[in-house]
């Protein structure tokens, strides 16, 4: 892994979203390249980190997180996005190979992987901007929104074009990545979050 590899394979997952029919000529395609796409998933902890202090700054701006002290916050924050990564992609496997798609899941995972690395650093320019204190919480978080449509979206793009899958299941992938992030970030933050006892 290199910083050119890196540079093209965001610049990829940009073309993607973009609906660049040429778009994966800026991926590594091959088995090294499988495995080394997870790397976006090291590279990416870094931004949750960064963006863990905006959200718990605003949580406490607001009163929403009363005296949770921040490395419990973090380590909910970035132990979700790493969990929810994992087995999603292994639920995945599972859903392509009942779709007869599992031909185009390694090149799925590639693009699904450097896609959440770009989404992730666009969601933290908004966050960077609240906690240097350009901009207010709430202008953050509206910002953060169309960070949020790109992200559905390019995973539908990924889903259709990359996968193979038809409009109805892709849909479901959609709505099945939502679920199971909001069961393991709601499951992890009771584990960690809830005292002993109560």
């Amino acid at each position: 892994m290199n910083a050119n590899e890196i540079v093209r394979s965001l610049t990829g997952a940009w073309h993607i979203a973009r609906r660049d029919p040429e778009a994966a000529r800026y991926f590594d395609l091959s088995a090294n390249g499988f495995f080394r796409s997870f790397a976006a998933l090291a590279l990416s902890l870094p931004l949750i980190l960064i963006a863990s202090v905006a959200l718990w700054r605003m949580g406490q701006t607001i009163d929403a997180i009363g005296e949770l002290d921040f490395s419990s916050f973090a380590t909910v924050q970035m132990g979700g996005e790493a969990l929810n990564w994992v087995v999603y992609l292994v639920v995945m496997t599972q859903v392509a190979r009942h779709l007869e798609l599992g031909a185009s899941y390694s090149a799925y995972v590639i693009t699904f992987n450097w896609g959440v690395l770009m989404t992730s650093g666009l969601m933290l320019l908004p966050l960077m901007l609240f906690l240097i204190g350009i901009i207010g919480d709430q202008f953050a978080v509206m910002l953060t929104l169309p960070v949020f449509l790109l992200a559905a979206w390019y995973r539908w793009q990924i889903a259709r074009e990359v996968l193979g899958a038809t409009p109805s299941a892709a849909m479901a992938i959609l709505i099945l990545d939502f679920v199971l992030g909001a069961l393991l970030d709601q499951g992890l933050s009771r584990l960690l979050l809830t005292p002993i006892g109560a």
